[in-house]
């Protein structure tokens, strides 16, 4: 099955630099704001990233994600949670942003489940937006037998019905996939492929869903993506990194220096590195995606060869970089996340702030053992905060044991950032 390309032009080239500019010049067109923008910086025109501005939410919540837009009256609109006003940001999808969006995820799901007939089930077991309402067309252009789970019901209602449907091809958020695995009437069922959305699932988090399975762990994939952008990038088994969509252009800022420049200020592209996470994308038409600012960051962007062709590719999602945690310096989410998957395989968790980080776990007890093993995790993995809790800057990390209903997360998110009281 063919790569989906927007443009076979290699980043840098004059040909992508032209592409750039039509594309910052339609979006011009379409937002007039954004169009203003580029007008006061000199900008219009131009097909070097370094030139445009970066699109951040700040620039969205003022002109885009509660805006009306009657002049695009085929959108369809989905929402997420919301902005610092209190309303919901409103993101916008063309039939062709809809329809490039399903060619990415059918290419990639496609190649995942090749070893997979035709006509088997696939079940999609998401929450709500594009990537839940997007799922069934999927499968079905893959010609598997498609069904979707409504995330309203009950966690217990959601495991009858995968045990009933009995998935060769399984599509979740690890959040909804550990509360299976804890649910009462036991989650019963063999898929051969699993795919996950939305939530940090780093290797040892994938190795436990790929054990609970039997199979191996390049049988779990890893998918990256957003409203605002669609399909991002997901894990690849073979390199060990995660490889962006060929419709993606990545770029990694540092975080000071992106919360230091104004809208005037011209910000040099990078595009090897670790840093906050700034994509563009070929695809999107009613959505400003040139340099916008996703919020996350990341560890390892760089540029390689794999199977002839030349792919963007990073080696993980430290977390967003207003949601991470902090306990005197920030704890990665994705560390975090890493070392729970294994001090306390497949048990649900979440991190509060209560006079310090809190980490709240489905389970029985947390053994003294066990409490050692997370915070020489994070020790390791956070020498800076280490050292704070060592001059007693800041207090040692506690974990608590709660029950299934203990948490306050809901059921498809991981939240890293809980405030107590």
């Amino acid at each position: 099955m063919p790569h989906p390309t927007a443009t076979a032009a290699r980043t840098g080239s004059p040909a992508r630099a032209a592409e750039l500019a039509a594309l910052a010049a339609g979006h011009a067109q379409r937002f007039p704001w954004y169009r203003e923008l580029l007008l006061r910086r000199g900008a219009l025109g131009s097909g070097d990233l370094s030139d445009l501005p970066p699109v951040s939410t700040g620039l969205l919540g003022a002109h885009y994600y509660t805006a009306d837009h009657p002049h695009l009256p085929d959108a369809s609109a989905y929402h997420t949670s919301g902005t610092s006003g209190g309303l919901r940001k409103r993101i916008l999808y063309s039939p062709a942003d809809d329809d490039a969006y399903v060619a990415q995820r059918r290419w990639l799901f496609g190649e995942f489940t090749a070893s997979v007939p035709a006509g088997s089930v696939a079940v999609a077991d998401l929450g709500t937006g594009h990537a839940a309402a997007s799922a069934h067309r999927v499968f079905e252009e893959l010609g598997f037998q498609a069904h979707d789970i409504d995330f309203t019901r009950p966690v217990d209602e959601h495991v009858e019905r995968l045990n009933s449907l009995r998935p060769d091809v399984f599509f979740t958020m690890p959040m909804i996939l550990d509360r299976l695995f804890q649910a009462g009437p036991e989650l019963d069922i063999s898929p051969r492929k699993v795919m996950v959305v939305g939530d940090v699932a780093p290797p040892a988090w994938r190795a436990n869903v790929a054990k609970r399975f039997a199979l191996e762990p390049a049988d779990v994939l890893d998918v990256f993506g957003s409203i605002e952008i669609g399909a991002i990038a997901h894990s690849c088994a073979q390199t060990g990194l995660y490889h962006f969509h060929d419709h993606i252009v990545p770029e990694v800022i540092d975080p000071e220096e992106l919360a230091s420049a104004s809208e005037h200020d011209r910000v040099p592209s990078r595009q090897e590195g670790s840093g906050a996470l700034l994509l563009t994308s070929f695809t999107r038409g009613y959505f400003p995606a040139v340099r916008y600012v996703t919020g996350d960051a990341v560890t390892g962007l760089r540029r390689i060869v794999h199977e002839g062709r030349e792919v963007f590719a990073f080696e993980r999602v430290d977390g967003r970089l207003g949601g991470d945690f902090k306990h005197g310096e920030r704890i990665s989410n994705h560390d975090l996340t890493q070392i729970m998957a294994e001090v306390f395989p497949g048990s649900p968790f979440e991190a509060s702030d209560d006079d310090g980080l809190v980490v709240r776990v489905v389970a029985d007890t947390v053994t003294d053992a066990q409490l050692a093993a997370v915070r020489a995790g994070l020790d390791r993995q956070a020498p800076d905060v280490a050292q704070m809790i060592a001059s007693g800057l800041v207090g040692a990390v506690r974990v608590t044991a709660v029950g299934p209903d203990g948490l306050r997360s809901g059921h498809a998110k991981r939240r890293l950032d809980l405030k107590e009281g």
